[in-house]
């Protein structure tokens, strides 16, 4: 008999700690299962709504200006932009007003060197684009200086000297600076 009533012992210790344990888990599995359910009814909202908003697939060539180079030829002139003058943003502005003007402006970046006079390097191609850039810019075309080199992947390189904002198109280019309202001020 003694036996026995340690087994019923022992197994009624048994039963508290799975009740127990069923309780200490019961609580989090809850929170978890809530958050879950938070986390994926958010997923399929954004979704829903990234769907919602797509209302029209666009047509790229619509939006890509030609410029009259362009279409009497057919060729996209392609341009890598420095900043040779050392003011901050000047390539990424002309980089966006060239864009807009209907040119493919590969690279916009700073020069090695500080330049007085914007100039137009001829990489490939003929004179005909760099004059077509030079009359968009503003610039006389006997800043225009021959570099063949087909290895590059543009026509021309554009360098922004100290003159810009003595060019024609300042006036333009100036509404695509990324600081616009700091230079209006």
């Amino acid at each position: 008999m003694f036996f026995k009533k340690k087994k019923k012992r022992k197994s009624g210790v048994k039963k508290k700690q799975k009740i127990n344990l069923k309780e200490f888990f019961t609580t989090p599995i809850i929170i978890l299962s809530s958050i879950t359910f938070i986390l994926i009814s958010s997923f399929v909202y954004q979704l829903n709504k990234e769907n919602n908003s797509r209302t029209s697939i666009v047509d790229l060539e619509k939006l890509l200006r030609k410029n009259s180079y362009e279409q009497k030829t057919g060729h996209r002139i392609q341009i890598e932009v420095l900043n040779g003058c050392g003011e901050r943003f000047v390539a990424k502005m002309y980089q966006d007003f060239l864009r807009y003007e209907g040119f493919d402006v590969m690279d916009a970046k700073n020069s090695n060197s500080k330049y007085n006079k914007t100039t137009i390097y001829i990489h490939r191609g003929d004179t005909e684009m760099a004059s077509h850039l030079s009359s968009v810019i503003g610039i006389n075309d006997s800043l225009i200086f021959k570099d063949i080199d087909e290895s590059l992947m543009f026509d021309l390189t554009l360098i922004i000297g100290d003159d810009y904002s003595d060019l024609i198109s300042y006036n333009s280019a100036i509404s695509y600076h990324p600081n616009k309202l700091l230079i209006l001020e």
